[in-house]
C-alpha cells in the first residue's frame, strides 16, 4: 500500500526522536504533522480510514525498527469513543487527518489501593490538521467523535509499540477502577 507523504513523515519522526528531551521531540513532532496534513503532503489512503462497526479501527501505518516508534491510523465512526485511558508510560501525538474529534484530559488526583479519582482538565475538539501531545505522568485522557454523522480518521505517533494500556471505569462517585487491556490492530 502506497502512502503519500510516508517519506516526508518518517524524515521528520527520525530526526525528532533524537531531540535532548521528550518535549522536544513531541514538539517537533507536532508542529511537523500538522504542516505536513495541512498541505496535503501527508494522506492517508482509503483502505486505512474504513471505519469498522462496535469499535474505532487501528491500523498500522508504519513502524520504526531503528528508533522504536510506531505510527498508527485510528478511524472513528460517529459516537465511537475511548474510556478514560493511559498510554502506559508512553509520549504520544495525535493529529486528526479527518472530520473532528473531541479529547478530554483528566488530571489523576487521588489513589486508594485499586481505585483511581480523576478531575477534568482541558477540553478540546481537535479539528483537520489540528494536533496535540501526551508525555507522562499527564497522559490521562478520553476521545469522542461526538458527531451523528461524521467519520474521523487521526493518526497516532507513539514512542514505542503501544501493545497495552490501562484504562479506568466509573465504580462510583469520582472514583474509578483499573484495568489493563491488550490492544490489537485492525486489518
Amino acid at each position: 500500500m502506497s502512502i503519500p507523504g510516508l517519506e516526508k513523515l518518517v524524515s521528520l519522526l527520525d530526526e525528532a526522536v533524537g531531540e535532548r528531551d521528550v518535549e522536544a521531540t513531541t514538539d517537533r513532532i507536532k508542529s511537523g504533522l500538522c504542516r505536513l496534513l495541512r498541505s496535503g503532503e501527508v494522506r492517508l489512503p482509503e483502505e486505512l480510514c474504513e471505519p469498522l462497526d462496535g469499535h474505532y479501527a487501528r491500523r498500522l501505518v508504519y513502524r520504526s525498527k531503528q528508533h522504536g516508534y510506531s505510527v498508527v491510523a485510528m478511524t472513528w465512526s460517529p459516537g465511537q469513543a475511548t474510556p478514560i485511558h493511559d498510554h502506559s508510560g508512553m509520549w504520544c501525538v495525535e493529529g486528526v487527518c479527518d472530520g473532528s474529534l473531541e479529547v478530554q484530559q483528566y488530571e489523576l488526583v487521588e489513589q486508594d489501593a485499586d481505585r483511581f479519582r480523576f478531575e477534568k482538565r482541558n477540553s478540546y475538539q481537535a479539528g483537520f490538521g489540528s494536533a496535540g501531545c501526551l508525555i507522562p505522568p499527564y497522559e490521562y485522557h478520553r476521545i469522542t467523535n461526538p458527531y451523528d454523522d461524521e467519520t474521523a480518521v487521526s493518526i497516532h505517533i507513539y514512542g514505542g509499540e503501544m501493545t497495552c494500556c490501562n484504562v479506568f471505569q466509573r465504580a462510583d462517585g469520582d472514583w474509578y477502577t483499573c484495568c489493563e487491556k491488550s490492544l490489537s490492530l485492525d486489518a
